[in-house]
């Protein structure tokens, strides 16, 4: 197999950037960077997101899922979308109907899309060298796939935890493959680093961004309305806006994010935000949703189901409360009167609150 024949098929898949590294020069990185988790899910950063510890053997140890790796194929493709629409937790913001969407979840589900090109490669792989034997993997696997990135040269660990190629910026999704077979690796390019600047700690509306590349997940916008399927605390409702899943805002001030945007194009077009959900949620619409089956039909086959109904909801509640639009309340009244679930009724109670005049406060039990 020619390096040159590998990334013709890899160019022609519409992957926007791509590495590949020795094993052996990954696994003294991943060893590093196991340290480094377990101290950061001792302190509980981590949250609830007891996965990652399961999976801890497998992430640092990927010959645990294929023996005789040899080779890594470390894959970018670009999801940022172009919009300059921002998340805000600014009062003076308030007014809008709409919550904005995170931009990774703007398009169709990436772990399905990006799965299937994954396929394609092993494919090829093996019909290039019958031998061959291959494990693959996005974000939804037992991988460290920052790590991986970072050992293949797609790019450095920013400030802010995300891997950031220095003309690319850090809008885009990682996937690998392992193989046992030897690959020619790629070069690997001088990288830069943050420097000075902290202007993505500064961003960071909660203050998640606790020191130079470590993050707090507990007060992290993106865990609280996506991973965490619980109560979101009430000092951290406010800032999360007018953020209805997900957050950009410590890669929106980025400096390697700024003036990139010729470099960030999506050459895969169902991850295009006109392809999935757009850059916002109508909050009427999503108030309104009434039942699993009608949220699965709105947004079957789109990264919004990873939150489901019951999340979506509850980050509605706080959207609709931050944003200062009093019609919403006949919306969150019926979530109120309508909804067994504790945790949704408390959180469209917070919101009707924010809402209602002052004369018909008395309508909801005071609990703030």
């Amino acid at each position: 197999m020619t390096q040159e024949g590998l990334e013709q098929f890899i160019n022609k898949q519409g992957w926007s950037m791509f590495g590949i590294a020795k094993f052996e020069d990954i696994r003294k990185n991943l060893i590093k960077h196991e340290k480094i988790f377990q101290e950061w899910f001792k302190k509980g950063y981590g949250a609830d997101m007891d996965y990652l510890k399961r999976m801890e053997n497998d992430r640092y140890h990927p010959e645990r899922k294929l023996a005789d790796i040899k080779s890594v194929i470390v894959l970018g493709a670009n999801y940022y979308d172009g919009g300059s629409d921002r998340g805000s937790n600014r009062r003076s913001d308030r007014g809008s109907n709409c919550g904005v969407a995170a931009r990774y979840s703007r398009g169709k589900n990436y772990h399905k899309i990006l799965k299937k090109k994954l396929i394609e490669l092993s494919d090829f792989l093996k019909s290039e060298n019958p031998d061959a034997e291959t494990y693959i993997s996005t974000d939804s696997g037992p991988t460290a796939d920052r790590v991986l990135a970072e050992s293949a040269g797609l790019g450095f660990f920013g400030k802010n935890t995300c891997i950031i190629d220095p003309s690319r910026g850090s809008f885009f999704f990682i996937a690998s493959v392992y193989t046992n077979i030897e690959l020619p690796e790629t070069e690997k390019r001088r990288m830069p680093n943050c420097g000075n600047c902290q202007k993505c700690m500064k961003a960071c509306p909660t203050g998640a961004l606790i020191a130079p590349g470590k993050l707090d997940a507990r007060k992290c916008i993106s865990y609280l309305t996506i991973e965490n399927k619980g109560v979101i605390p009430k000092n951290l409702r406010s800032k999360i806006g007018n953020r209805i899943i997900g957050c950009d805002a410590c890669q929106e001030v980025c400096p390697f994010n700024i003036g990139r945007a010729h470099h960030q194009q999506i050459a895969i077009d169902k991850l295009k935000s006109e392809n999935g959900v757009g850059d916002s949620l109508d909050l009427k619409e999503i108030l309104s949703i009434q039942s699993d089956e009608e949220f699965q039909q709105k947004f079957a086959g789109t990264p919004l189901m990873r939150a489901k109904r019951r999340g979506l909801l509850r980050n509605a509640c706080i959207v609709a409360g931050n944003s200062g639009i009093k019609e919403l309340n006949a919306n969150i009244k019926k979530i109120i009167e309508s909804e067994s679930d504790a945790m949704l009724k408390e959180h469209a109670e917070w919101a009707f609150r924010l809402l209602a005049p002052n004369k018909n406060q008395n309508n909801v039990t005071r609990n703030d």
